[in-house]
């Protein structure tokens, strides 16, 4: 019997850190908080045990063109003596999906208004073109480093276990945390680890 490990991309998804919300700059300017950049210095330190354990090919560094996104993987890369980050546009936050017809929404706690249709193909051509990047069959043992948004990370993970996108109103995710995914050379998915936050001391784990 083979003790090769199979063929497969770990795909791991880092939520950015906690962020300033400053007057109404919006998305495109709002950077990392102190507490952010401490938690990104926590990110790169797991990371870079993590990469020293994996083998196989890095695939890269990848990240949201938002400011608090690029910050995170800025701070953890130094960690890991890593620098060249690539960002993506299509990385950037989603809008979060709501149905009140779906069973998920009952009892749902946020008086969030129904997504129009224009918005749900939007999100589903954005989490399209991620899938198309990161998620294609490998044909060795590979992993890349994606940092991102939580709404993003979520949708990811419910297309991962062939659930609707409102799955993401019963997943909650930390700033900081770490998704793990997998792709098989056969094309199998699987969830790995989700909102894995074991780098960070309690009083340093955030999700608003």
């Amino acid at each position: 019997m083979s003790t090769e490990p199979p063929v497969c991309r770990r795909v791991f998804l880092m939520r950015h850190g906690h962020y300033e919300r400053t007057g109404n700059l919006g998305d495109t300017v709002w950077g990392l908080s102190p507490l952010g950049r401490r938690q990104a210095v926590r990110v790169g330190r797991r990371l870079a045990r993590l990469v020293d354990s994996l083998g196989g090919r890095s695939e890269g560094v990848y990240a949201s063109p938002w400011p608090r996104a690029i910050q995170t993987a800025e701070i953890a890369g130094r960690e890991m003596d890593l620098t060249n980050i690539r960002i993506k546009r299509y990385l950037h936050e989603l809008v979060p999906l709501v149905d009140p017809e779906r069973p998920e929404f009952k009892g749902f706690p946020l008086g969030l208004e129904a997504t129009p249709t224009e918005g749900r193909e939007f999100v589903d051509q954005q989490v399209d073109k991620v899938r198309s990047r990161f998620f294609r069959p490998p044909t060795r043992r590979s992993y890349v480093l994606v940092f991102a948004h939580g709404n993003l990370i979520r949708y990811l993970v419910a297309r991962t276990l062939r659930l609707p996108y409102e799955a993401w109103a019963m997943m909650d995710i930390a700033h900081g945390s770490i998704t793990e995914l997998r792709v098989y050379s056969n094309g199998f998915e699987a969830l790995v680890s989700f909102n894995d936050t074991g780098h960070m001391p309690p009083t340093m784990v955030t999700t608003t």
